[in-house]
């Protein structure tokens, strides 16, 4: 904890908006951090704002005023308030907008700790009607970028992802804000638009560190008046708008090249200019500007950009949201309260967390050391003695006057009603009490709100209901940063519990308090709320984590994979007696449930958030994955264990982590290929070319195509290829179409292009190549499926390489592996139903495909393919994947070589990748909707990945979750009598279409999006309501009136 508050100065620049300005202020005044400066900036604002500044001037000292005789613009303001500032740490904050109690101060918090530059908020969009709503992406990002990362990550994102580049939620040290005022002294005229991209460019080229703060924010205040001068342009706005624009994107670029980074930077600058670009003709064509004047806009936005290229998914990051949880808000400002003197926290589950779902699954670690203290062998369970034990000790002890046990008398009585030698005892409790301290965390909203109170000045206590001696609950509070603290309330030791009351009354009488003035939180409902409310004392819920995870009405179906089997002859509620996947979800729910209050979308299972998905659904499958590769190679005498390229890649991170709890084991090597690249290796001889429809989808390609991919076994120069096919009547341009004309071709090919002595000599080189990969008995890891690349390689190198598979489709991987006298070992005992592009993409590396091998001087060289990756798909799926290692990085952290005793099955560890990829809903699948999966062996086009997803999941009769458990279907059936229930492909549909299919046979997104359209426009928002009920009303009459006539009746319930 950050203890000397540094001072930071917050600027508020106010033009025309004085009806938002005092609720701003008071904010600003009500801040949990004190050591502030507020520097007020009029930009000649024609309402009162001198009065309103001068009245908080003279309210409190920390308030400074200074205007500007003239308008110069929200860029000139901020400079202006920037120019008196004298903290070392600088903020800006519009005027209309407002902050979270604690946002300042644990933004403070995080920068100092951090030793950041920059440290970045949350955002909470407000709009006039009250309503509060988050955009879920943004949400999803866990900064800590070092050096030149900062500003790659702020050019990666093109502009996309708005948050990245607005200025007013964020603070800065102000050393870096000094090296870019230089720069910013350049523009001195009048700019609004786009004025903090300009701030922010050079900021995030000074900046060496950024981070960021989840759960307090930053309001931003959506007003109707604002979306209605957007959606009422005036040519003179527009112009003024496209000039700033203008002004701004020059002033950036000739920064880049001042400072020399122009060419490294062009490419993303460019998108961002052509994404402005975009809004602006969009702008444009819906407004109410006259023919000619949309002809003279349009010119000049084609004059600031005339190669705009057109931007796709542009409003991806916006496309999921979700109604703001403002519980922690709530008790933070409870904490605030000035009646409170006295804060009182419950300790585990509240300011400390366990990786375990519940408590005794520590005592199951213990029994390796009862077996070798005892040096027994039979097995016997002593986390159940210990159980077992301390119930009846508390039958035995506890009375009215007697509350609470202790931890000696729960060893005595385990002594008593066992034979085990009482120094045997000794040591299991000392060690039981060493590993209570060992995996006794900090959990971080607990020590957020302790610090809160901490900041405030209140009076500090603990109060738990806890057998443990007071100086191990001492050492776990020291160790996890609790240092501060007027009083530690034990029941072990004053004999009184929380739950049933009488530690409340030991409190107030002991610290001579009235009930009003104590507030205490905990994570029991009936021993930290209702006990203290019935003596009137201030209590607030802070739920555990694991609570929450399980609790349905907060977070759907997030667990429900592991509690509720489904209709498939599998129990999955058995998968809870495994305490590896107890303790797994614990530290999932942990991680993302830390702040039980977080927003959650009510329509989800997973928070459409690539964080969580990545942390606990792809986490827990790569830890499963990687120890069952582990177990599966130690002591088999590999030298390498090989990843093909890309589905190996997650695989080989969480292997390179792991490994170092194992001996014997091989080292992990990655090798760049893919069907392509292993097509000149499938051919060993003439007749081999007829292999190729094994290898590739012939019949979607052209000869020329396939003639690229055997180019090592043939010769072409000096030949008229295209006369030569064209003499057998083949065109060496259009799609073979059939297996007959491949035929036809392949042999035009072989008597008249076919090189064996090249061919032979390069199958050599492409030998010595694979062979050292695959030196001294190797083995293979690949996502799957056929065997047949292991075949080939195996054939080539002269020596059978072992195979893992995550999962085989046919019957011809184990063809494969005994042509190949290779074993063949899969993760899966059976396919799982949906394995598909997003599958695959979840494990890959964003990186190029290998197409091949160039082949010069006995030496080998990877080709790539030309590979451009989208902002999108590098945001999602590199959060996933970062998560997934953060996940298997932790456990291991926490649990070292007892990962080994974390027990599971492979079925069960897989449930949540399972539940994801075939049984998830629509918004959750929705974060790979700007995705694209290119396959030009296959398919020759890129696919959207949710397309192929749906299609597939329709095909193989998948359902989501809710409608596995709870029955709730809403099935269709194709014409092909396969399930059809997913959302069509609607992206290039027009806006009318989209309307009435959503109007027709999807009513809640029809209605949802309808209420976030017109949601600063109630008087229509009404109207279409109304319409709206008329019409259900209408076509409900109209069933009846059907109904009646075929005879029917409605039954009652």
């Amino acid at each position: 904890m950050i203890r000397e508050q540094k001072k930071l100065s917050i600027i508020v620049p106010v033009y025309n908006a004085e009806q938002y300005m005092e609720k701003c202020l008071d904010r600003l005044l009500e801040q949990s951090y004190k050591n502030i400066e507020i520097i007020i900036v009029n930009d000649c604002s024609k309402g009162n704002c001198e009065e309103i500044a001068n009245k908080y001037k003279e309210k409190d000292s920390r308030v400074k005023y200074i205007k500007h005789e003239v308008n110069k613009g929200l860029f000139q303001a901020r400079l202006t308030g920037s120019s008196i500032a004298t903290g070392e740490y600088i903020a800006f904050l519009d005027s209309d907008d407002y902050v979270s109690i604690d946002y300042y101060r644990t933004l403070m918090n995080n920068i100092q700790e951090n030793n950041s530059d920059i440290a970045m908020g949350n955002m909470v969009l407000e709009y006039d009607s009250g309503e509060r709503i988050i955009y879920n992406l943004f949400n999803a990002k866990h900064l800590n970028l070092t050096g030149e990362e900062c500003l790659k990550a702020y050019f990666d994102q093109e502009g996309l992802s708005f948050d990245w580049h607005t200025i007013w939620n964020k603070i800065y040290n102000i050393e870096i804000w000094k090296k870019a005022l230089k720069h910013y002294k350049k523009i001195t005229t009048h700019l609004l638009m786009t004025e903090d991209f300009a701030f922010s460019t050079v900021l995030f080229y000074y900046a060496k560190k950024l981070t960021n703060v989840e759960n307090d924010c930053i309001y931003y205040c959506k007003h109707e008046t604002t979306s209605t001068s957007v959606n009422d342009l005036k040519f003179g706005k527009f112009n003024k708008n496209i000039t700033d624009i203008t002004t701004s994107f020059n002033f950036i670029e000739n920064f880049l090249k001042e400072v020399n980074i122009y060419d490294k930077y062009k490419y993303k600058f460019e998108k961002w200019k052509s994404l402005y670009t975009k809004q602006q003709r969009t702008y444009v064509a819906n407004s109410s500007m006259s023919k000619e004047e949309k002809e003279k806009a349009g010119k000049l936005i084609k004059e600031f950009c005339p190669d705009a290229e057109d931007i796709k998914n542009s409003e991806y990051i916006y496309s999921v949201t979700t109604k703001w949880d403002d519980r922690l808000e709530k008790m933070k400002l409870a904490i605030c309260d000035k009646n409170i003197k006295c804060v009182s926290f419950d300790i585990f589950d509240t300011l400390i967390s366990r990786p375990f779902f519940i408590p005794t699954d520590l005592f199951v670690l213990l029994n390796k050391y009862f077996r070798e203290y005892t040096n027994t062998k039979s097995g016997m369970d002593f986390s159940k003695i210990r159980v077992s034990c301390e119930q009846l000790a508390r039958e035995k002890y506890e009375n009215d006057k007697c509350q609470e046990i202790t931890l000696d008398q729960i060893y005595d009585t385990i002594n008593k009603e066992y034979y085990i030698d009482k120094e045997v005892l000794e040591k299991l409790k000392e060690k039981e009490i060493e590993y209570e301290i060992r995996f006794c965390n900090r959990r971080n909203v607990g020590y957020e709100l302790y610090s809160l109170a901490l900041a405030m000045g209140k009076k500090l206590i603990f109060t738990s209901d806890m057998y443990l001696p007071k100086d191990v609950i001492q050492k776990i509070l020291d160790k996890n940063g609790y240092v501060d603290n007027d009083k530690l309330y034990l029941s072990s030791e004053v004999k009184l519990t929380k739950a049933r009351g009488a530690l409340y009354k030991y409190v107030l009488d002991d610290l001579k308090l009235s009930e009003k003035e104590l507030l205490h939180i905990g994570d029991n409902f009936q021993s930290d709320v209702e006990s203290p409310k019935k003596l009137n004392i201030n209590a607030w819920h802070l739920p555990k984590a694991t609570g929450v995870a399980l609790d349905k009405q907060e977070v759907n179906n997030f667990a429900k994979m592991f509690t509720q089997s489904m209709p498939f002859w599998r129990d999955n509620g058995t998968s809870m007696n495994f305490i590896g996947i107890r303790t797994m979800l614990a530290m999932a729910a942990n991680k993302y449930f830390d702040n039980p209050f977080r927003t959650f979308n009510k329509y989800s299972d997973f928070n459409a958030d690539p964080y969580i998905i990545g942390y606990y659904i792809l986490g827990m499958y790569m830890f499963g994955v990687t120890k069952w590769l582990l177990d599966e190679t130690q002591n088999r005498n590999y030298e390498n264990l090989v990843f093909m390229a890309r589905d190996g890649y997650l695989p080989m991170e969480t292997y390179k982590i792991m490994k170092k709890f194992y001996k014997n084991i091989p080292q992990e090597e990655y090798l760049y290929v893919s069907r392509k690249s292993l097509i000149p290796i499938t051919i060993m001889n003439k007749l081999d070319f007829y292999k190729l429809p094994e290898c590739i989808n012939v019949t979607n390609h052209s000869p020329k195509d396939i003639l690229k991919y055997v180019k090592d076994c043939i010769t072409v120069d000096g030949k008229n290829v295209e006369a030569i096919l064209k003499e057998h009547n083949i065109n060496a341009d259009e799609k073979l179409e059939t297996i007959n004309n491949f035929n036809k071709f392949i042999k035009v090919v072989i008597d008249n292009f076919y090189d064996e002595e090249k061919h032979l000599k390069n199958l050599s080189i492409l030998r010595n190549y694979f062979k050292e990969m695959y030196k001294n008995h190797s083995a293979n890891f690949d996502i799957g499926y056929s065997g047949r690349p292991e075949l080939f390689l195996s054939n080539l190198c002269e020596e059978p390489i072992d195979t893992f598979f995550l999962n085989i489709n046919m019957d011809e991987a184990l063809r494969h592996a005994d042509m190949g006298k290779f074993k063949l070992k899969t993760f899966f005992g059976g396919k799982p139903s949906a394995t598909g592009f997003a599958y695959e993409a979840m494990l890959s590396a964003l990186d190029p495909s290998c197409v091949g091998y160039n082949i010069s001087d006995n030496n080998v060289e990877p080709i790539f393919e030309k590979y451009d990756k989208t902002y999108q798909e590098e945001f999602i799926i590199g959060i996933m994947q970062n998560a997934a290692v953060e996940f298997v990085k932790d456990i291991t952290d926490i649990f070292g070589q007892e990962i080994k005793e974390l027990y599971y099955e492979n079925y069960y560890i897989s449930l949540p990748i399972m539940a994801y990829i075939n049984s998830s809903k629509q918004i959750d699948k929705s974060i790979f909707d700007a995705i694209y999966f290119e396959d030009n062996i296959r398919l020759k086009e890129p696919v959207k990945m949710t397309t192929e997803w749906n299609k597939d999941l329709g095909y193989k009769n998948q359902r989501t979750m809710d409608e596995l458990i709870y029955g709730l279907t809403t099935v269709n059936w194709n014409s092909n009598r396969y399930l059809d229930y997913n959302e069509p492909d609607l992206e290039h549909h027009s806006k009318p279409i989209r309307f009435i299919y959503y109007l027709l046979f999807d009513r809640i997104t029809f209605k949802r999006r309808m209420k976030e359209i017109f949601k600063n426009h109630k008087g229509i928002l009404a109207v279409g309501k109304r319409f709206y009920a008329v019409g259900r009303g209408a076509k409900n009459n109209i069933y009846k009136g059907v109904h009646k006539i075929k005879g029917g009746h409605k039954s009652e319930k």
